[in-house]
């Protein structure tokens, strides 16, 4: 007689198997959640950093452009009844194209003499 396993100890070590892979999904799930808030947070850093490089040469951008890796596309909206402010909007992209945040704020329009 050949030594075999009995439909009790298959069905035990098949619910061990999805045990541990359950908690591996979810370990899993865990880490990618932290590593995109993490690229939230440096991408949020970065919107803000070109915001204040923005107001300091008072030139507002007006293509999407590249920088620390991210895409940042800019839109610029004339706030309504004021034709001296604008809203600029940011919104940071990754490299799949999915948008990662976004910032917005009311510039004054400057204008040269």
């Amino acid at each position: 007689m050949l030594p075999a396993a009995t439909l009790i100890e298959v069905v035990i070590a098949m619910v061990i198997i999805v045990v541990i892979f359950g908690m591996a999904m979810m370990i899993f799930a865990n880490i990618s959640g932290q590593a995109l808030s993490a690229k939230k947070i440096r991408a949020a850093a970065t919107l803000q950093g070109i915001l204040v490089n923005i107001e300091q040469s008072q030139k507002l951008p007006e293509a999407p452009f590249n920088q620390d890796g991210i895409r940042i596309v800019p839109e610029i909206k004339p706030v309504d009844n004021e034709p001296d402010l604008s809203e600029l909007h940011l919104t940071a992209f990754d490299e799949n194209q999915q948008e990662i945040t976004n910032v917005q704020e009311i510039m004054i329009n400057r204008h040269e003499p």
